[in-house]
């Protein structure tokens, strides 16, 4: 009886102590399922990832055309595939195909190589938009893709890149404004949109990109007046390029405060008024293009402190003037260089101008002295 007893609750406990064990299992199972699933992530699974991106890069831009794809689609590492980086997880951190004969579209699946800190696809073939999903790279330090004949807006999205530091996009087809969403990329330091077919205005959001190197905007369809808030990138060195658009009204004074400026160019658009002698700040400037505007009236003194320009386009045909306190000076030479007149200079009239005004001198002698010959009326 009693070895009954204890024979049931022995195989009782035994089973409990079966399910116990089964449950503890399980358990372990789950946990190292979701280890295994993170190091995949982590790990070997994304590098799986990002190889079925290239392949993706791969086929929609013509791959078997390209100019160098050594070991592409191949089962070696991808560090080892022809412009490819990776870091220390293998995962892609760097693609630069450049001028490689790429053609065709950008592919959306690149917002899936989730590491890229570097993107350089220039000088190829690329065609049709970029990807708003580029603006989901969240690691993204460049996005260069110059030199190609890429259309359509430029995506606002790409606001979100709030790692980027360098922007290249001109040389392309690119319509449409520029989104004020890229003034939230304050880590730039270089922007560069010219050569496109861009329009509408300025965004004054760029004043906020207080940390921009290079500013180039020319050779668009750009109209409306220069925001007075580009003055406040003072950290500007290289240029602001805003010539051959459509900008109109006057230069704005504020862009006397970019003191690191090397080179200024406005050349070509629809600008008017008098030169802001704030520009006198500049004193680092050695290129100032300006010709080709609506300008007007007496050159500042104050220019003459711009004692490093060694380039200076202006018109001569404007209504623009030289002050003669001006001719010795570094920009008076250059000035003078461009044929633009002394203020004092009195212009000389044509030949056939001065007949007639001799002419008129000899007919108002005549009637003058018709009228004193003539009696007095009695």
């Amino acid at each position: 009886m009693n070895r009954r007893l204890f024979g049931a609750a022995g195989v009782s406990a035994v089973a409990a102590g079966s399910r116990r064990s089964r449950a503890v299992r399980i358990g372990l199972l789950a946990i190292a399922a979701v280890v295994v699933s993170g190091d995949e992530a982590r790990g070997q699974g994304g590098v799986e990832s990002d190889r079925a991106v290239l392949e993706t890069l791969y086929h929609a831009t013509g791959g078997p055309n390209w100019g160098n794809s050594t070991n592409w689609l191949s089962d070696t590492p991808l560090s080892e595939w022809h412009g490819v980086r990776t870091d220390d997880q293998g995962r892609v951190r760097s693609l630069a195909l450049i001028d490689n004969q790429l053609n065709g579209p950008i592919p959306r699946e690149l917002r899936r190589l989730t590491n890229l800190e570097r993107l350089s696809l220039r000088d190829n073939e690329l065609s049709g938009p970029i990807p708003p999903e580029l603006g989901q790279l969240a690691r993204l330090e460049e996005l260069s893709l110059p030199d190609n004949r890429l259309s359509g807006p430029i995506p606002p999205e790409l606001g979100q890149l709030t790692s980027l530091e360098f922007l290249s996009l001109p040389d392309n087809r690119l319509s449409g404004p520029i989104p004020p969403e890229l003034g939230q990329l304050t880590s730039l330091r270089i922007l560069q949109l010219s050569h496109n077919q861009l329009s509408g205005p300025i965004p004054p959001e760029l004043g906020r990109l207080t940390n921009l190197e290079n500013l180039t905007l020319g050779f668009n369809r750009l109209n409306g007046p220069i925001p007075p808030e580009l003055g406040q990138l003072t950290a500007l060195r290289y240029s602001l390029g805003l010539g051959a658009n459509r900008l109109s009204g006057p230069i704005p004074p504020e862009l006397g405060r970019l003191i690191n400026l090397n080179a200024l160019t406005l050349s070509a658009n629809q600008l008017s008024g008098p030169i802001p002698p704030e520009l006198a700040r500049l004193a680092s400037l050695e290129r100032l293009l300006m010709a080709f505007n609506r300008l007007s009236g007496p050159i500042p003194i104050e220019l003459a402190d711009l004692t490093g320009l060694i380039q200076l386009a202006i018109d001569s045909d404007t209504g623009l003037c030289l002050p003669p306190e001006m001719q010795d000076t570094v920009f008076g030479r250059l000035a003078l260089d461009r044929n633009v007149p002394l203020c004092d200079a009195v212009p000389a009239l044509p030949l056939a101008a001065l007949w007639v005004l001799a002419l008129a001198f000899v007919v108002l002698g005549l009637r003058r002295n018709g009228m004193e010959r003539q009696p007095a009326a009695s």
